[in-house]
């Protein structure tokens, strides 16, 4: 299965409308992958107790503390919108508990570096293509690469969810290059190996810089320093030639993605800046909102409307583009601006049980793979990849159950592991899983069908109107369901049609924000004669939406 989601379903491109997460199939598709993963574990685990580690139960308590939140939430509505990613956060721990107790060997485990390097592989072609030959793209490639020219955005469709991503592959190969475990004792077979290492990590570096991402960028620069010093001349450390590949090979993919730039890196840099000043706004927002509510929290699911609502609301609303914000770019002020102290807490729990595995006894192979999961953490800190691309999640929650193996010396010790669970868990967990993979197979079933609609309104409005909401991309689920009864009206003359379409646009505002469901729920309350809320509706619109001039 890790085979099938890494070499498969993570580069599959289908057709979208754009988006981000649960509005793409693509990661709908990643996670059914997911889902079935777990269940096949579980249902191979029904014979055998499940055992946990120390940093096991310590991330099982900061998930707990990360859930507890939800139960405050001020909205129903914030909660159901909470829910994806809660779901997703259970989903990986339970993942990571089944792959601590499965029992990889060494080639077992070299196997799945090589799968996350080839998966990284992959997307860089992929990327290249998107920049130089966008004809050899599918459709859905083509379509994204002519809406994001001169741009590799790769099958995430975000440079930086791309830079991260082979970033961590290219992680992997210096691991693979450097590491002296990892040698072949064929002469021939060692040699080819290494020709294979040296090109893929000199494409992956020129990738990177051709990407012109600045969370790629610095995830290479700190990756290449951390092998090279991980693995400066120890018993471990490859022959001379494997050292050489760590130090040389970045360097000359840096040098060749800087020959095959349009421009030059302070030009790049430069046109990032209005960028930077936008991302410190942000923070500095955020700040000033947990410094309203720092215990409580304002709700979990209410970031997108309280940050919106926050600037605008003021005696001298701050007139920017920034009142769909859905993410701080930070993933720790993310969830204490939205679950307080509680969620605070288990942040700073989780990063506790990472700082022991890899560091309360620190081995050049801990470090390795903390060097693998840099990228990804780096991005965490800049934006948020894990909501965008479940590969990454799947990448981590990998690496990390690698690190908790060696901690464990490869099997369950009696200092480590405490009382198994029943039996009757892992057979509890297959069936959990495999109906959340039902779950996310009908999501991605009526993801098609949100396409469809928003290609072609009238024909299917009346398939949209019957569809089920699976709480994974509520969103737009919601957005197009109030939509469609404008569409239906159209149709049907109904009166009744309009007043459907206002009960769910005014739920729909209350947690998000779209300045055209404002403009089509003004236009409609004047049109059924409520004036006054009209008039509500278009003032609270000016305030967030000052340069339209629709509100105007």
């Amino acid at each position: 299965m890790l085979t099938l989601i890494l070499l498969g379903l993570t580069h599959v491109a289908l057709s979208n409308t754009g988006g981000s997460g649960a509005d793409l199939p693509e990661p709908l598709l990643v996670w059914c992958g997911i889902t079935a993963t777990i269940a096949g574990c579980a249902w191979a685990m029904a014979r055998q107790t499940i055992a946990l580690s120390f940093s096991a139960r310590l991330m099982l308590a900061a998930a707990i503390l990360l859930t507890l939140p939800l139960f405050w939430s001020p909205s129903p509505d914030w909660q159901r919108d909470a829910l994806p990613r809660l779901a997703g956060l259970w989903a990986g721990m339970t993942l990571y508990i089944l792959l601590l107790n499965c029992h990889f060997s060494a080639r077992q485990r070299q196997y799945v570096l090589w799968l996350i390097a080839a998966a990284a592989t992959l997307q860089t072609v992929y990327s290249l293509a998107g920049l130089w030959a966008p004809f050899l793209l599918p459709e859905a490639g083509r379509t994204a690469a002519m809406l994001s020219p001169h741009i590799g955005i790769g099958v995430f469709q975000q440079r930086n969810v791309t830079a991260s991503f082979i970033a961590t592959g290219a992680a992997v190969l210096l691991w693979l290059a450097a590491d002296s475990r990892f040698t072949l004792m064929h002469e021939a077979r060692e040699k080819r190996r290494r020709i294979a290492i040296f090109t893929a990590i000199v494409l992956l570096f020129m990738t990177l810089t051709l990407l012109e991402s600045r969370t790629g960028w610095l995830a290479g620069l700190v990756i290449w320093g951390m092998f090279s010093g991980i693995f400066f001349r120890t018993e471990e450390a490859a022959s001379g030639l494997g050292r050489w590949t760590v130090r040389c090979a970045p360097a000359l993919g840096i040098a060749v993605g800087l020959g095959l730039m349009n421009g030059t890196i302070t030009r790049a840099l430069q046109d990032h800046s209005d960028s930077t000043l936008d991302r410190v706004f942000i923070l500095q927002q955020t700040w000033q909102m947990i410094a309203l509510h720092p215990f409580s929290g304002w709700g979990y699911g209410g970031f997108p409307w309280s940050f919106a609502h926050f600037i605008a609301d003021r005696a001298q609303p701050l007139y920017l583009e920034m009142n769909e914000l859905t993410h701080p770019h930070n993933e720790l002020l993310f969830w204490w601006v939205e679950g307080g102290i509680v969620a605070l807490a288990g942040i700073l729990l989780l990063l506790a049980a990472g700082v022991m595995l890899f560091l309360r006894r620190p081995t050049r192979h801990k470090l390795a793979l903390l060097g693998c999961l840099l990228p990804v953490l780096l991005h965490m800190q800049l934006e948020y990849p894990l909501y965008q691309s479940p590969a990454h999640w799947l990448v981590v929650i990998i690496l990390l159950s690698f690190a908790d193996r060696l901690d464990a010396h490869e099997r369950p010790h009696p200092d480590m592991f405490r009382r198994s669970s029943l039996r009757l868990l892992p057979c509890a967990l297959t069936v959990l899983a495999l109906c959340g993979t039902g779950l996310v197979g009908f999501t991605f079933w009526q993801n098609q069908v949100l396409i469809h609609f928003q290609q072609s309104p009238q024909q299917y409005a009346s398939r949209v109107l019957r569809l089920y909401d699976t709480r994974i991309g509520s969103e737009r689920l919601l957005k197009d369901r109030a939509l469609s009864w404008i569409v239906r009206y159209q149709a049907s003359g109904n009166p009744d049609d309009l007043q459907r379409f206002c009960r769910l646009g005014r739920r729909w505002i209350a947690t998000w924000s779209d300045p055209d469901i404002y403009h089509n729920l003004i236009n409609v309350e004047q049109f059924l004669g409520n004036g006054t809320y009209a008039r509500q509706l278009r003032s609270e619109a000016q305030r967030l939406y000052p340069e339209d001039p629709r509100f105007s």
